[in-house]
């Protein structure tokens, strides 16, 4: 984790020194909390044109498609010395959650390689924690329950409404710890005998859309006892 954000900040701190000495950036992150049913968060770059040459974008691009790049002043292109602008970033928030990392690029006309690049963090609420994502179980070992533990977030209590595994394998028991609060979703498989892979979708109560499902992951895999 640590070494993710020494990049994410050289990487940042690299667009501001660059964009050929000219367009200069008050920021190069923007980090921005979204409401638990927020679709669409907007963030803007101000930037100003330092020196005594224009300055001309050749390109301008956010990779994700859940992130669009605009230009203010309808899309202009070309900036004069001494202007003020902004690189508006639109995220669709979809069905991330947690901390979402980004990024638009922009290339100088002449440039081959972009040499500004702008990061939006998206902190995006998850209402209902649930630990592990993932249980494992190895082919080789003794069947055995293992259990998720499904933590509720925010000051609005969730209720558990129907759990839907896609396979038969995994047998799921729903045990309310804290009603509202806090609760236990204990699995067994029938056979450790084959490799196998289940989704267990959680539905809740919640008066957000975007936070009336969840997910789960089960997985008999390759192993020997005791891994």
């Amino acid at each position: 984790m640590k070494s993710t954000m020494m990049m994410i900040l050289a990487l940042a701190g690299l667009g501001l020194g660059a964009a050929s000495g000219q367009m200069v950036f008050e920021k190069s992150l923007i980090e921005m909390t979204a409401e638990p049913d927020q679709e669409e968060i907007t963030v803007e770059f101000r930037f100003t044109v330092k020196g005594d040459k224009e300055v001309e974008i050749g390109e301008y691009d956010a990779p994700c498609t859940c992130l669009e790049a605009r230009i203010s002043d309808n899309g202009r292109l070309v900036w004069q010395p001494g202007e003020s602008g902004t690189v508006q970033g639109v995220f669709k928030t979809g069905n991330f959650m947690g901390s979402v990392d980004k990024m638009i690029v922009l290339r100088m006309n002449g440039e081959t390689e972009p040499s500004v690049k702008l990061t939006v963090r998206m902190h995006i609420p998850v209402l209902l924690e649930i630990e592990p994502k993932t249980l494992f179980w190895n082919q080789k070992d003794a069947v055995k329950s293992q259990s998720f533990k499904l933590t509720v977030n925010g000051d609005e209590p969730l209720q558990i409404l129907e759990l839907s595994g896609t396979n038969e394998n995994f047998v799921e028991e729903l045990k309310t710890i804290k009603e509202g609060r806090e609760y236990e979703i204990v699995v067994t498989p029938k056979s450790l005998e084959e490799r196998a892979f289940g989704l267990l979708r959680i539905k809740t109560d919640s008066k957000h859309v975007k936070h009336q499902r969840y997910q789960a992951f089960m997985a008999i895999r390759r192993g020997e006892i005791g891994e």
